[in-house]
This record gives C-alpha cells, structure tokens and sequence, in this order.
C-alpha cells in the first residue's frame, strides 16, 4: 500500500475513534444530567445532534492535525463512517439492532460536520502547539 494511502486511512480511523469514544463519554455525562434533571424530549434530541456534531468537530481537529491535503475528502468520509460506526456500537450496548434508527439526517448531518471540519483543520496553518490551546478553550 502506498505511504500517502496508508496516512490517509490512518488519520481517518484515528478520526473515526476519537469522535466515537466522546460521545460516549458525552452521551454519559448527559445521561446522568438527564436522569437528574426533568429534560424535554425535544431538548434531548437537540443534544444528541449536537454531541454528534461537536464529536466529528472534534475528532477532525486532533485526527487531521498534519493537514494534508484533501481535508474535504477526509473529513466527508469520517463523518460518514463515525455516524454508521457509532450506530453499530450504541447498539451493541443497547442489545438492540435494528436498521430502522439508522437515519438520512443522521448521515448527512455527520456529512456535512465532517467535510467542514476536514476543511478547516486542513487549512488551519497554525502551530501543534496553538492548535492544543484551541481544542482546549473548545471543549
């Protein structure tokens, strides 16, 4: 396998991974804020969006630090596989799989998270060093 194919499915699994395991984590911690506090359900699917987008955001920021070209690219694909990725194992801790809570939205929405993040880490010309300090003020 040539280097620049290696990289690319490298930096798209480490992309992958890295958003998976925060919303996990995130799911969590807002599972708990949720059994603590009387939530909406429209509240609730609100935050679900937005923990599966800021975790592609994420996840493209530390997994395309290099910033190679094709951030596009790599950033579309990411936010494709995290979404299929994070169904299959929201399932199997659930128990249950079926292929109906597999969504459109939910697809495009990881889509469209990943292609712009990909291309704003991929354009972001700063050093490792101030790009650690903005992950840090994001999270």
């Amino acid at each position: 396998m040539e280097k620049g194919v290696a990289r690319w499915i490298l930096d798209i699994v480490k992309t992958v991974v890295i958003a998976v395991l925060i919303s996990m984590v995130s799911v969590l911690v807002f599972a708990l804020i949720v059994k603590s506090v009387d939530v909406g359900d429209d509240v609730i699917g609100y935050v679900n969006l937005g923990i599966k987008m800021l975790s592609v955001v994420i996840g493209c920021l530390i997994g395309f630090r290099r910033g190679s070209g094709y951030g596009w690219l790599k950033g579309l694909l990411s936010g494709i596989l995290y979404v299929v990725t994070s169904f299959l194992v929201f399932s199997a801790i659930s128990g249950e799989f079926t292929l109906s809570d597999v969504s459109w939205p939910d697809l495009v929405t990881g889509a469209v998270a990943g292609l712009l993040s990909g291309v704003l880490t991929v354009n972001l010309k700063k050093s490792a060093k101030t790009l650690d300090i903005y992950l840090l003020f994001m999270l």
